[in-house]
């Protein structure tokens, strides 16, 4: 938000501004790099290329951010480069000198230089680079078709006014990491005059700081009006006369004179009222050149409706809209080149902070390599897909919580059926401590099906990693496992081969296991054994209820196999 701001102020005051994209090591004891967005104090510390046409400066080919060094940390820093320019160090004026004897300007050059790639097309579809691969690992390619593109890197270089002092050095991306935010641009021709806010309020504000000078100039100088006297009244007292404009003395000492009235001030004249008039009129001519009004900077005028409020609040946007449109395009812009650098800095397995909307804090796994039932997976793989940015101004979100809870009182009052209904929500929405806890109890008193399950404000949260982790695990023991029930199905279908082909051998084994059953319910001479008390008679029990003993253990029944067969 800082570097937005910066940004903004300097579109806003001169024209222009920008801020800029580094990657830094996460901690000075990791080699993970992280992503951030820093401020440029400066606006005129950057150079663009002059050929550039786009607000962002995306089609920009080369870019300078200078900034200048106290010679000891030059010296410290780069000990043989030499602080002087090659040729001379004349310039138009100070700020415009290499080196000033004290300090010494360096420069950040940013330039695209060509590059020629060669592209493949698989037959799976994927688009692959042939670039530093062999000839053996390209011919082991299914390659459908291929084809040369022109295209670009960006370079990174480090100079003073003579010579290279760092680079040079590829960048990760493909775009400059430095974003302008421009103000409003008017092209005359072929020339482009950019401005900010305050250029056309310049006259107004000095005329507005000419008439109240001028005005408080009238009204200090309206207490020190003269004394009117005669010499006689002065003799001896003129001490006292001459400083009685510098001090506040309780009384003045006066001779009388016969022929002259007591001593009197002058009655001071007046202020013209035309003085506060003009600058009345000067600060209306700056609200008509910047068109910010009083209702956008929050003062009450004569509007009394809320309607009539935001409407007269509105004229300021539409006064400014140019330079809060620019800005949402050099926060896309600024979008787009994370998008490009993400999946290149952030290859690596590690846990990342997500801030939502509401600025509540997810945290998730990226990169997390698991096993799958083709080998290992990669779960949120950021290197895959193609993405796009979308910004949308307008009110923060505490805002739209104020305003959402404004609302919702404004609909219960036209519809006061729906407060029971609806009284969660409100809490929810409500700026102050417990709002939540409130929300949370009046969800629990609302009707069976109002509201839906989970907690007051819950969102679908995102994938567990660990839960993603586990899943693609039993995902990987469930293949397993089906892959060794479809084995052992095989081989029961083949010992049933092997039985039906041996069906006369399975035919007498059922046939002496039902005969060994049989005989060990009769006595030797023939008679059943009598039942213990309790048990069921023999006779009570149908024939086909007569428990067949298994074949073997494991082996299953012969497809061919008839009721008939086992139970004769």
């Amino acid at each position: 938000a800082v570097a937005y701001n910066t940004a903004a102020d300097g579109a806003a005051t001169c024209g222009i501004g920008h801020f800029r994209i580094v990657t830094e090591y996460a901690d000075d004891d990791a080699f993970e790099q992280d992503i951030r967005i820093r401020r440029i104090r400066n606006p005129f510390a950057v150079y663009w290329d002059p050929d550039a046409e786009a607000l962002t400066r995306e089609d920009a080919r080369w870019c300078f951010v200078t900034e200048r060094l106290p010679l000891e940390d030059f010296k410290a820093r780069w000990p043989e480069a030499s602080p002087v320019w090659f040729e001379t160090n004349e310039a138009r004026d100070e700020l415009d000198r290499w080196w000033d004897g004290e300090t010494v300007r360096i420069a950040e050059y940013w330039v695209k230089e060509p590059v020629t790639k060669k592209l493949a097309l698989l037959e799976s579809g994927e688009t692959v680079s042939l670039d530093g691969l062999g000839k053996k690992a390209v011919a082991a390619l299914p390659v459908v078709r291929t084809r040369e593109v022109e295209t670009h890197k960006v370079v990174h270089y480090l100079l003073n006014g003579a010579e290279i002092l760092e680079g040079p050095h590829d960048w990760a991306g493909r775009y400059i990491p430095v974003v302008p935010v421009c103000g409003e641009e008017v092209h005359i021709g072929d020339r482009v005059v950019r401005h900010g806010i305050i250029r056309y309020a310049k006259d107004p504000q000095r005329l507005y700081n000419y008439w109240r000078t001028t005005a408080a100039e009238s009204v200090a100088l309206a207490p020190k009006a003269p004394w009117l006297l005669t010499p006689r009244q002065l003799e001896g007292q003129k001490a006292k006369w001459e400083s009685a404009n510098q001090g506040n003395p309780p009384y003045l000492l006066y001779n009388p004179d016969p022929s002259a009235p007591p001593p009197q001030r002058t009655v001071p004249a007046h202020p013209p009222v035309a003085m506060f008039q003009e600058a009345q009129i000067a600060v209306d001519d700056l609200k008509a050149v910047t068109g910010i009004h009083d209702a956008s900077l929050g003062a009450q005028g004569n509007e009394t409706s809320g309607r009539a409020i935001l409407m007269r609040q509105r004229v300021g946007d539409v006064g400014t809209f140019v330079y809060i449109d620019n800005l949402a395009r050099s926060i896309r812009h600024a979008g787009r080149i994370l998008v490009d650098l993400i999946p290149r800095i952030y290859d690596t397995e590690r846990t990342v902070r997500i801030l939502g909307e509401d600025d509540n804090e997810t945290f998730a796994v990226i990169n997390q390599v698991a096993l799958g039932p083709d080998g290992p997976v990669v779960l949120n793989d950021l290197s895959v897909g193609k993405y796009d940015v979308e910004v949308v101004t307008g009110p923060s979100f505490s805002t739209k919580r104020i305003e959402a809870a404004e609302s919702m009182m404004a609909f219960v009052q036209a519809v006061p059926s729906a407060a029971a209904l609806i009284s969660d929500l409100i809490a929810r929405n409500m700026d102050w401590p417990g709002a939540e806890a409130i929300a949370e109890r009046l969800k629990r008193a609302l009707p069976p099906g109002v509201a839906g399950d989970g907690p007051v404000g819950a969102e679908t949260p995102p994938p567990d990693p660990a839960a993603l982790l586990a899943a693609a695990q039993a995902q990987a023991g469930l293949a397993k496992t089906q892959a060794e029930i479809e084995g052992k199905q095989l081989d029961n279908a083949k010992k049933q081969l092997d039985l039906a082909e041996g069906a006369d051998g399975m035919e007498a084994l059922v046939e002496r296991k039902v005969m060994e059953s049989l005989a060990a319910m009769l006595n030797d001479d023939g008679t059943p054994v009598a039942p213990a008390p309790g048990a069921i008679p023999p006779d009570a029990i149908a024939p086909d209820a007569i428990p067949v003993p298994p074949l073997e253990s494991g082996a299953p029944v012969p497809p061919d196999a008839e009721p008939d067969e086992l139970t004769n």
